[in-house]
């Protein structure tokens, strides 16, 4: 029996939903929304014991670590770099870091790279729409391509000059569903803590993922 942190009772949410409990009827789930119409869409879909949460997600995943809650595994589905934004509300908030544009030669990385307005880079394998039941075998379903090496080795294997690198990866537990344990997130901001430069902040799968990177202020 494991237990889950599920952020987002959205499309990708509700997936994890059903596709982990039907493989663990015995699993735990605590699923967190902002809106409580699709906390109620998605209470039918899982046999496994779950709670359920009407709270913005990273403010609530902030305050229960914070607060010692541990979970088996944690499943962002919400729309946003929960890794990166979990560290902005939580132990770095309030300090001299600030964002920074992550540098352009990490959009050669992938065939898709999209700079967001934060200058992050959102990077993917695949020019063209994934089956939501992918199961990242280690030739690409749709177009044959090999698979080799995951898109988060070859990020943590990365030496950008002036940067450290930091990446979470988001490992499959059933098809088309990822995460990863909460207590990377701890870890990482222990591995930050007296570190004073630039860093990227990445969590990636097999095929796709999402760079930020902070920079520290001098006196900040």
């Amino acid at each position: 029996m494991a237990s889950y942190l599920v952020l987002g009772a959205g499309k990708f949410g509700r997936l994890a939903l059903e596709r982990l409990g039907s493989r663990d009827s015995q699993a735990a789930f605590l699923v967190v929304d902002r809106l409580i119409q699709r906390l109620r869409a998605a209470r039918d879909l899982t046999p496994a014991p779950a709670q359920w949460v009407e709270a913005e997600a990273i403010a609530f995943l902030t305050e229960r670590l914070r607060q010692g809650a541990a979970w088996d595994w944690l499943i962002p589905a919400v729309p946003v770099h929960v890794a990166f934004s979990w560290l902005r509300q939580g132990s770095l908030a309030g300090t001299g870091w600030e964002v920074a544009e992550v540098p352009e030669e990490l959009a050669g990385l992938t065939p898709s790279a999209i700079r967001g307005r934060e200058g992050e880079l959102y990077l993917s394998r695949a020019l063209h729409l994934c089956p939501d039941d992918c199961s990242e075998p280690p030739v690409c379903p749709v177009t044959g391509e090999p698979r080799e090496i995951p898109l988060f080795e070859e990020l943590a294997a990365l030496k950008v000059p002036g940067f450290k690198v930091a990446v979470i990866p988001s490992l499959q537990l059933a098809p088309g569903v990822g995460g990863y344990p909460p207590a990377r997130l701890p870890a990482l901001a222990h591995n930050l803590a007296a570190f004073r430069g630039k860093v990227l902040i990445a969590t990636a799968c097999c095929c796709h993922g999402v760079v930020h990177a902070l920079a520290w202020r001098v006196g900040g």
